[in-house]
């Protein structure tokens, strides 16, 4: 992390570890040869290839934030930016991966209708995530922050007594614009948590609608997460 007063700058440290475990699989499949070998070597080429550096810049001279996700070993570099102003809380999500929670923080836009991911997937420590989005909160003298939500003074209503409210709540959010796209997909997993053998395939169907709007809306990372939150309800990985 590296801050000033006008300026805060957060760089993701999951390259290397992408490299590293990348390499083992290489090295790997290499000592053990034949097929099974060159599949197991194949795989570690590929996680290597698509590691990634996250740079996450706010910049108040500038008056606005960038994401710059950067894949060195394939010259490949995508920057998104987003206006400071439109920042109005940063959330911690969480889900749950096959024995702990994971989490990841997310800038929450337009009155809690947008969520921007600092990092494109989930990874362990909520310690360290509270830290950032601390961290990010003091900077942009945002009271809004940490886990479960993020309520501001006009979306107060994201606390709930039961998951059985939330559904309701995100029902109704549907019914009343059918393009909400985030609505879609906190529906899919309110009701992964509810009950993650009954509500399967009504959750992948949300998912699967989540997933389509925000390709149209032209959020192709938000896609992209909603698409790898389907694979995992598909495996039954999601939820408890």
């Amino acid at each position: 992390m590296k801050q000033t007063s006008e300026r805060l700058e957060f760089k993701d440290s999951g390259f290397l570890f992408m490299l590293l475990i990348g390499g083992s699989f290489v090295i790997v499949g290499l000592l053990i040869g034949g097929f099974f070998g060159c599949f197991v070597a194949l795989l570690g080429l590929i996680v290597m290839i698509f590691a990634e550096i996250e740079t996450t810049t706010f910049d108040k001279n500038l008056g606005h934030m960038t994401i710059k996700q950067h894949k060195p070993l394939i010259a490949k570099t995508k920057v998104v930016k987003h206006l400071i102003q439109d920042i109005c809380g940063v959330e911690i999500q969480k889900m749950y991966g096959n024995e702990s929670y994971l989490y990841r923080v997310c800038l929450v836009l337009e009155s809690g209708k947008r969520r921007v991911p600092l990092t494109s997937g989930f990874s362990s420590g909520l310690k360290d995530k509270h830290k950032t989005a601390e961290v990010i909160a003091t900077f942009l003298d945002i009271k809004n922050y940490g886990l479960d939500g993020c309520p501001t003074d006009n979306y107060s209503e994201l606390q709930w007594e039961t998951v059985e409210a939330e559904i309701a709540h995100w029902e109704t959010a549907i019914k009343s614009d059918s393009n909400d796209a985030d609505a879609h997909m906190r529906l899919a997993l309110a009701l992964i948590s509810q009950d993650q053998v009954k509500n399967k395939q009504q959750a992948m169907g949300n998912l699967k609608q989540a997933e389509a709007i925000f390709k149209a809306q032209g959020y192709d990372d938000e896609a992209m997460q909603v698409g790898q939150l389907y694979g995992l309800a598909y495996w039954g990985m999601l939820g408890k």
